[in-house]
Order: structure tokens, then C-alpha cells, then sequence
């Protein structure tokens, strides 16, 4: 029940951040301090409760909780990706809901301080558009800064870095093979958004 509330406390405290992002421009660090508290907090929390209900060793429990934190991150970064560059076909709604919430995902932190002065004016005027109208200038300038492949090299690294737990672990193979292909897939999913 502590793991449990803890992580229920984490989700609600990462809402609070993410409406302040929404006046704000945070930096990368910035940003991992509020989705230590979203996914990372409820992966963490997950693998740590199903762990502990188990009875596994305190050394996995430990492993567990580490990988599920960057099988949240690597989730987030993802799932963000897919709000501002799916096709409302693939989505199954429209896309860009972040954006035009002024929401702040990595790829587009990124693009604030990775963007130049051209594309920084291009960003924030087809941010700012209400409605929403050109997403493909968005796009654009998060893809050709280099934001979009920076978001997705630090998605890479976590799932990467949730496999090493995962095979670390005492768990059967057959569930390390689960878990490790769950994470391949968002993992590979990456590359599906250019």
C-alpha cells in the first residue's frame, strides 16, 4: 500500500508540474523531475508491488523498480512523439493535443534550445496558431534541429538501460523475454515518426 500511494502521490504532484511547464520553458533536467513523477513513477511502482507480492529478493524488487523507472521514461518520450508527429489515422484523434495545451515534452524542450533563431520564429509562430492549423511546420522545425532524434536517443537509452535491469534480475526467462519485448516495442516504435 506505501508503493502504492507513494506512486499515486507521484502522478498527481507531475500534474501540478506539467501545468506550470505550461508558463514556463524547462530545461531537460527540468523536465525529468516532472516525469519522474508520471510514467517512470507508475512503472516504478507496478514492477515493484508485483515484485514484492511475489516474494522476490530485496536485490530485485530494487532492479525492478530502477528498470520500470526508465521503461516510464522511455514510454513517456514516446508516447509524446506519437501526440505531435501520428497522423490523426494512427492516433485516432487529433494530433498535437500537447502543443496546443502548451504542454512541454522532451522533444520539445529540446527544440528550445537546440533550434535557431529562423526556426525558434517559425516554432513559436505555429505554436501560438489558434487552432492549431499547421503541424507540419512544427514538425519540421523539431525534426530538422535535431530535437525529435535527441528525444528519441534518450527514449533508446532507457529501454536499453530497463533490459540490463530486467536480465539482471532472478526472474524466469520467459518473463524477462516479456518484458524485454514490451520494451523493444516502444523502443522500435521510435522510428515509426520521422
Amino acid at each position: 500500500m506505501k508503493t502504492l500511494n507513494g506512486g499515486f502521490q507521484a502522478v498527481n504532484e507531475s500534474q501540478v508540474l506539467d501545468l506550470l511547464f505550461e508558463y514556463e520553458k524547462p530545461d531537460v533536467n527540468g523536465w525529468y523531475v516532472m516525469a519522474s513523477k508520471r510514467a517512470a513513477s507508475l512503472f516504478k511502482a507496478s514492477l515493484a508491488i508485483g515484485a514484492e507480492l511475489a516474494g522476490a529478493s530485496k536485490e530485485d524488487v530494487q532492479l525492478l523498480r530502477e528498470a520500470g523507472e526508465h521503461i516510464g521514461y522511455c514510454f513517456d518520450i514516446q508516447d509524446d512523439i506519437i501526440d505531435t508527429f501520428a497522423s490523426q489515422e494512427q492516433y485516432r484523434r487529433k494530433p498535437g493535443g500537447d502543443l496546443l495545451k502548451q504542454k512541454k515534452p522532451l522533444h520539445i524542450v529540446y527544440t528550445y534550445s537546440m533550434a535557431n533563431q529562423g526556426q525558434l520564429e517559425t516554432f513559436l509562430g505555429a505554436i501560438q496558431a489558434r487552432p492549431l492549423e499547421d503541424l507540419s511546420k512544427i514538425r519540421r522545425v523539431i525534426s530538422d534541429c535535431g530535437a525529435l532524434q535527441a528525444a528519441k536517443s534518450r527514449s533508446r537509452e532507457h529501454a536499453d538501460s530497463a533490459k540490463k535491469l530486467i536480465s539482471e534480475t532472478n526472474m524466469s526467462t520467459e518473463v524477462k523475454d516479456f518484458f524485454i519485448s514490451l520494451i523493444d516495442y516502444v523502443k522500435e516504435s521510435l522510428d515509426w515518426y520521422k
